[in-house]
């Protein structure tokens, strides 16, 4: 249950925004004087490295997950709730699957859910409802995928169930949901609904976002038309990133306990 006593309301909150790589991280990372530190050292997990930033009345943590994690690192995990999370943020850049939804737009998702299970499980409505009045779309359903959602084919098929599609987010979610933590899903749109990836990305990235050189070489050379398009991607993707930076910031610097206080406990306060 959400709820703020009014002496909290100048209280420092501790934000955990994860992103995928560092690419998505990097606009942040220069926006804001953010330091590498290792925090909660006695934790039986010894800690974990972070990189923090003050934000308006949050201290803001941003963790790497690498692509595509299968589950919210365990130690990690109890490391960061141990020291007194308050909320979570999935972020970094996610593919379209539906056509009102373009590049560089930046969506919040009520539910996330995986290919296997849409369903979804349900996000955290105040920090929706912060997001949509600073000028996110809000969507109903984000997928996250065990692979990259690499064809049109494909993202035609899966947007009978969502609206976008990315690697890491319900891993996150379930991790943290369940806990009394507030969690959110904000990302920004790097690749339409009607667009295929320009190389085959499973091939030539590691999971930390690295590329391998040799592998996006043979791509190209295979298929040398295909170099405007991977261009047109990356000039994409970081405008996205730089879209999502903007939001992320704004969005973390009017968060309050009190802008997180469930409606219906202000009510029934009064």
């Amino acid at each position: 249950m959400l709820g703020f006593s009014s002496a909290s309301e100048q209280i420092a909150m501790k934000v955990l925004v994860t992103f995928a790589v560092e690419a998505e991280f990097a606009p942040w990372r220069m926006l804001r004087s953010f330091k590498s530190i290792r925090i909660n050292k006695e934790h039986w997990s010894k800690g974990v490295d972070v990189c923090e930033a003050q934000i308006g009345q949050c201290t803001v943590w941003v963790f790497l997950t690498g692509i595509g994690i299968k589950c919210f690192d365990f130690g990690a995990a109890c490391c960061l709730e141990d020291a007194g999370l308050d909320v979570v943020l999935s972020s970094g850049l996610a593919g379209s699957l539906k056509p009102e939804i373009g590049p560089g737009e930046v969506v919040a998702s009520r539910r996330v859910g995986t290919l296997r299970d849409a369903s979804g499980l349900p996000m955290t409505p105040e920090i929706l409802d912060c997001a949509e009045r600073r000028g996110a779309r809000l969507i109903d359903l984000l997928l996250t995928s065990d692979h990259i959602i690499e064809t049109q084919e494909e993202k035609t098929r899966l947007a009978v169930f969502g609206e976008g599609v990315d690697m890491e987010s319900f891993h996150v979610a379930r991790q943290f949901s369940g806990d009394n933590i507030p969690v959110a899903v904000v990302r920004a749109i790097s690749d339409g609904n009607d667009e295929d990836l320009p190389v085959n990305f499973e091939k030539c990235l590691t999971p930390q976002g690295h590329i391998k050189v040799a592998p996006l070489l043979r791509e190209v050379i295979a298929r040398p038309k295909k170099v405007p398009e991977l261009i047109r991607f990356s000039l994409q993707s970081r405008n996205a990133s730089r879209k999502l930076t903007s939001f992320l910031d704004g969005l973390i610097e009017s968060l309050t306990p009190g802008s997180l206080r469930r409606k219906d406990t202000e009510v029934s306060a009064i």
